[in-house]
């Protein structure tokens, strides 16, 4: 029976027998959780970064603007194609997207309980011994 095996499978088995040796230091199970507990936090922390962005922003900007229309529109320097109901829509999503961040933190703390928090205290293996 002849078993070939091909020169990428060869060269990945070679690479990975010289590199897991250099890893055993970093690759234990507290040191993943500690990358893990990082990355969630980071992954946290952007979404809150993008919730307050498109709230303040985004609800911001529609606020003005319907402002700036309603105001254009009164006075008759243009704006004729839109409507009051469209300026009202624009006025009242914005004031929703400009709550988002409170709404979802509200949400966050009645589903929760209390901030979320990971430490690692609850992972940890102790030996009388």
């Amino acid at each position: 029976m002849n078993v070939r095996i091909k020169s990428h499978v060869t060269l990945a088995l070679g690479a990975a027998a010289l590199i897991l040796p250099a890893l055993t230091g970093i690759g234990h199970a507290q040191a993943v959780d500690e990358i893990m507990q990082n990355a969630t936090g980071h992954i946290n922390t952007g979404w809150g970064y993008l919730i307050n962005s498109v709230g303040f922003v985004g609800g911001g900007g529609l606020l003005i603007g319907s402002l700036f229309s309603a105001y254009k529109k009164h006075n008759g320097m243009g704006g004729n194609n839109t409507g009051y109901g469209k300026i009202l829509a624009a006025a009242g999503v914005g004031t929703c997207l400009l709550a988002l961040p409170f709404y979802e933190r509200t949400a966050s703390m009645t589903v929760f309980g209390a901030k979320a928090s990971i430490t690692g205290e609850q992972q940890t293996i102790k030996f009388s011994q």
